[in-house]
């Protein structure tokens, strides 16, 4: 019996799309494609989210968006705070990110809301914080306090998504062990 030739090219041909997909897909968030340029890498991470995060609309460029890298944690925090303030941790095994909020921070009782997930985006572990009520404000800044395990380096980065000009935007570094990062208002928030 005599093979087609259609038969012959067709299934490794399936198998190379296939690989191709999958490698472009998953290697764009698993890999380390950022390189940081100039030594600043938060630069590189502003870009990469810049380039292929835009909330709710498409890819700015070529490649994938961060909702479409692994999401390696998932979880949200729920606490109703008055003006004395409060301490709200986020545990997940090793890693740690307390939001401490001080005394007088907010004049009345509110509850705050923190949807955290743990992303792996090319340039490492990326935390996204999706907090609400949106538009929340503070007298004083709530501090979100990210333990090592949370980082990817020595320096914290808090990135803060501009819904006006949706774009990703550096709010605050910290160099050292126990950075605190200020929050003064709620919106939607990266760590990394």
């Amino acid at each position: 019996m005599k093979r087609s030739p259609f038969r012959t090219w067709l299934i490794p041909t399936i198998l190379v799309v296939l690989a191709v997909t999958v490698t472009l897909v998953i290697g764009g968030c698993t890999s380390n494609a950022i390189a940081p340029e100039n030594g600043n890498p938060n630069q590189a991470k502003l870009d990469w989210l810049n380039q292929f995060f835009n909330d709710g609309g498409a890819a700015r460029g070529p490649g994938i968006n961060i909702e479409g890298c692994p999401v390696l944690f998932d979880t949200t925090l729920s606490q109703t705070v008055n003006q004395w303030g409060a301490q709200i941790d986020m545990v997940h095994g090793a890693e740690k990110i307390g939001f401490s909020l001080p005394y007088m921070a907010v004049t009345r009782q509110v509850t705050l809301n923190i949807r955290v997930k743990k992303y792996q985006a090319p340039f490492g572990e990326f935390w996204m914080l999706d907090c609400t009520p949106n538009g929340q404000t503070f007298n004083y800044p709530l501090y979100c306090q990210p333990n090592q395990q949370v980082l990817n380096s020595t320096t914290a980065a808090l990135f803060y998504y501009n819904p006006s000009t949706r774009l990703w935007e550096v709010q605050a570094t910290v160099r050292g062990s126990n950075p605190q990062l200020p929050i003064y208002h709620f919106s939607k928030y990266g760590i990394s």
